[in-house]
C-alpha cells in the first residue's frame, strides 16, 4: 500500500469513528465527493427541478476545469469515491472525461450517471473508456419509446441503445472491462409492465446489468408493486408518507460533500435550490472552515438530537433524514 492509499485509509477510519461518536466538529475530510460537471440538461424529466425549470432552482452553469482542479487539490487525496452527476447531464461538459481521469490519478473510484441522450461518436465513446471511469449508470426507464418518453420528456429510446452499443464496442476495442455499465430503470405505474421485457433487452444491449429502482415521485405515479414504492399512500393518492422516514443518521453530513457546477456546496445531493446551499468553495478558504461552518454544525447537531437551536437550514427541515444515504457501490 502506497502513502496516498494509507492516507485515504487513515482518513476513512477517522471519519467513521467521528460519525459513530456523532461528533459535530470534524477533523477528517469527506471521502465521498458528488460533483456536478453541469446542471444543464437536454431532457425535461417530470420530477427534476432542472428539467421542469422550477423557480428558485439553480442558474445554469458548466463547471470549468480550473474550478474542478482547485477542488481536487484541496480534498482529492482523501477521496475514495467521486460521483460525477447531480442536477444535469454530465456528458454535456466537454471536460468530464478529463475530470474523471484526474480523479483516477488521485486514486478514487469514479462513477457517472447519464441519460445518454447525446450525439455520441465512436471517438467520444473511446474517450470515456480511456478516462478510467469505473461505473456508468444509464437512466433508461422503460423498454419502449412510448413508456420511456412519459417521464424522460424529449428523450429518444433508440439513441440510448445506440450509445450503449458504441460504449460496449469501445470497451472491446480497448480491451477494457470498465466502465461497468448499469441500466437503471425507475419503476413507475406507467412502465412497470415492461420490467421483464427490459430484463431481456438488457442481455443483448451491451450493459453489464440492469436494476429496478423505486423513484421519488408524485403519488399518482407510484408503482403498484410494493418493492418499487418509496411511499405509504393513503386517501386515494392524496396523503403520502415516506416508508423510510424513521430516525436515522444522515451519512452525508459526516463522510460526503456535494459541490455544484458553480462551486457552491450543498449538504447532500437532494438540495434543489441554491438558496439552501451551505458555502462557496473558494481556493483561498481553508477547507476545515467550510467543513465545520455554522451551517454544517447546526445540521449535524440536529441530526444527532433532533433539537432545533433557533438557527435553521435545509437539514433541520428535512423530512426523510437517512432515506437517501449513499452506499458503497460494487463493480
Amino acid at each position: 500500500m502506497n502513502l496516498n492509499a494509507k492516507l485515504r485509509e487513515w482518513n476513512y477510519k477517522l471519519i467513521e469513528w467521528q460519525k459513530n461518536k456523532k461528533k459535530t466538529v470534524l477533523f477528517g475530510y469527506p471521502y465521498w465527493l458528488t460533483v456536478d460537471p453541469t446542471n444543464v440538461c437536454n431532457l425535461e424529466c417530470r420530477f427534476c427541478p432542472t428539467g421542469q425549470h422550477r423557480e428558485n432552482s439553480r442558474p445554469k452553469e458548466i463547471m470549468p476545469m480550473d474550478r474542478y482542479k482547485t477542488i481536487m487539490k484541496k480534498i482529492g487525496r482523501y477521496l475514495l469515491y467521486v460521483e460525477f452527476c447531480n442536477w444535469g447531464e454530465p456528458l454535456l461538459n466537454k471536460n468530464t472525461a478529463e475530470m474523471i481521469k484526474t480523479a483516477k490519478k488521485y486514486g478514487a473510484r469514479t462513477f457517472l450517471s447519464s441519460n445518454l441522450n447525446i450525439a455520441m461518436t465512436p471517438e467520444y465513446a473511446e474517450q470515456i473508456v480511456k478516462s478510467g471511469l469505473d461505473r456508468m449508470t444509464i437512466s433508461l426507464d422503460g423498454a419502449s419509446q412510448e413508456s420511456y418518453e412519459i417521464y424522460r420528456k424529449n428523450g429518444k429510446f433508440s439513441l440510448v441503445l445506440d450509445n450503449i452499443k458504441l460504449l460496449a464496442e469501445a470497451k472491446r476495442k480497448l480491451n477494457s472491462k470498465t466502465p461497468h455499465m448499469h441500466w437503471q430503470f425507475l419503476v413507475f405505474r406507467h412502465n412497470e409492465h415492461e420490467i421483464e421485457k427490459a430484463r431481456k433487452m438488457a442481455v443483448e444491449s451491451g450493459v453489464n446489468d440492469i436494476g429496478f429502482t423505486a423513484p421519488f415521485c408524485a403519488p399518482d405515479w407510484v408503482s403498484t408493486i410494493d418493492e418499487y414504492n418509496n411511499y405509504i399512500v393513503r386517501d386515494n393518492d392524496k396523503a403520502v408518507v415516506f416508508k423510510h422516514a424513521e430516525s436515522k443518521l444522515c451519512n452525508w453530513l459526516w463522510d460526503a460533500i456535494t459541490i455544484n457546477a458553480d462551486g457552491s456546496i450543498s449538504p447532500c445531493c437532494s438540495v434543489e435550490d441554491k438558496k439552501d446551499d451551505f458555502e462557496m468553495f473558494k481556493w483561498w478558504k481553508p477547507f476545515f472552515m467550510i467543513w465545520n461552518s455554522k451551517n454544517y454544525r447546526i445540521a449535524r447537531q440536529y441530526v444527532v438530537n433532533k433539537i432545533k437551536s433557533g438557527d435553521e437550514n435545509i437539514c433541520t427541515k428535512c423530512d426523510h433524514i437517512g432515506a437517501s444515504n449513499h452506499r458503497e457501490i460494487t463493480l
